[in-house]
């Protein structure tokens, strides 16, 4: 590799070091977004029913009922959103809703062999995971850099 070429990748990925994490934050936030959102609607309770019927997320049916599934899973999702919005400001925030996103990627793909098939609505969580581990490292090295900062 010659030194021209050399010195335009240095500096494109140090102008990338900049905004990569910014972006996958704002990627992950749209998707708790639009999920999360969808959970307060009729039609996303419906399809949630008959898709966790057979899951053991469907235990809380004779519980909650149907909307209140759907909701319970949004309020979940909203928090995480939140906590993912805060932690742009507030790192230990960021650990939070990093770990959130881990959980409920868990939770999500935990429910795959009882669906026994890959659904779109399992695809993305096998990616949440990786960005929500990505998100949780950023998070707690900027909690530590604080704290660090801080004498605490």
């Amino acid at each position: 590799m010659n030194s021209f070429t050399y010195r335009h990748l240095h500096n494109a990925t140090k102008k990338l070091a900049r905004v990569d994490l910014i972006v996958l934050r704002l990627s992950v936030i749209f998707i708790f977004a639009l999920f999360g959102t969808y959970k307060w609607f009729p039609f996303e309770a419906n399809a949630l029913h008959h898709l966790l019927t057979g899951t053991w997320l469907g235990a809380l049916y004779p519980i909650l009922g149907v909307r209140g599934v759907s909701y319970a899973l949004g309020v979940v999702e909203n928090i995480t959103l939140l906590a993912l919005i805060v932690g742009f400001f507030r790192p230990i925030l960021g650990v939070a809703g990093a770990v959130m996103v881990i959980g409920t990627a868990i939770v999500t793909l935990s429910l795959q062999p009882q669906l026994g098939r890959i659904d779109s609505f399992i695809i993305k969580d096998v990616l949440l995971i990786g960005a929500g581990v990505t998100l949780l490292r950023h998070d707690l090295r900027r909690v530590l850099i604080h704290r660090r900062m801080s004498g605490q």
